[in-house]
């Protein structure tokens, strides 16, 4: 790909899902069944889990490729071999799939196989998140609002906050709360901060439900000290410490948020 093509910063952006080719029956089946051995015991059924991966990759698996590639990475029922990870997600690109351009990014951003570039790396995952891809979408997103230069900062923020809300859409709680710390602190809006702070923590974000303790027990950001919040919202952290699956779909009402309007930092 002619990553000089792509700016990062680019201004346009609709969001939109991943649409991917769909998989070949049998191919997924035992894509299926290789992620199931390794949710039980990836060491012990490694050569199984690679034998699985390679058929269904036979067939254009792209998510069979992508992780067969980490196996690569890992070591993991195959000799350690970087450029063979890089190899299949380039077959992953070659099938028009988002998440191979996703991969390649951050190969080009740790090393992985590649020389290390950051332009490259940065122009393959926005490519990726203009395809819908939720991860690369997070990515460019933090990328955008971190950046220093304040006026730069401000002209793109549109468009972070658009992958974000697109990334958060899609499932990822990861999103919802890179957007309530750029509320709590770019924006000065508590409101909109705990919105999004109470969005990641329905889908059992531990990290926001912890800062939803926090706000409340501490009195912070301009809030009012609140310890019977405090506690409903520690209550539920300290669960999802305990089981990473737990959500609260009815966390509205769990632990309501303070009415509107909120006072401001």
């Amino acid at each position: 790909m002619n990553t000089d093509k792509i700016d990062w910063q680019s201004l346009e952006f609709t969001c939109t899902r991943e649409q991917n080719p769909p998989f070949d029956p049998e191919a997924d089946h035992w894509y299926r069944t290789a992620r199931n051995y390794q949710k039980k015991d990836e060491e012990a059924f490694a050569t199984e889990i690679v034998a699985l991966y390679r058929q269904a990759i036979d067939k254009n698996h792209y998510n069979a490729m992508l992780r067969l590639g980490l196996m690569y990475i890992q070591g993991v029922g195959v000799q350690p071999d970087e450029r063979a990870a890089v190899d299949l997600a380039e077959r992953v690109i070659d099938l028009g799939v988002a998440s191979g351009y996703y991969q390649i990014g951050v190969f080009l951003q740790q090393g992985i196989g590649v020389r290390p570039d950051r332009a490259a790396s940065l122009a393959y995952m926005r490519k990726a998140a203009d395809m819908g891809n939720k991860e690369a979408q997070l990515a460019i997103g933090k990328k955008l609002i971190g950046i220093k230069e304040k006026d730069i900062r401000e002209r793109v923020a549109p468009v972070a906050v658009a992958m974000l809300d697109c990334a958060f859409g899609q499932g990822l709680a990861e999103a919802s709360y890179e957007l309530a710390w750029y509320y709590a602190k770019d924006t000065q809006e508590t409101a909109h901060a705990l919105k999004a702070f109470q969005a990641a923590g329905k889908l059992g974000h531990r990290q926001s439900l912890y800062n939803l303790y926090s706000i409340f027990n501490k009195g912070e950001y301009g809030v009012d000290k609140d310890p019977v919040r405090a506690a409903c919202y520690e209550r539920l952290w300290r669960e999802v410490k305990t089981n990473k699956d737990a959500t609260f779909p009815k966390l509205d009402r769990i632990c309501p948020l303070p009415p509107a309007p909120m006072p401001k930092f």
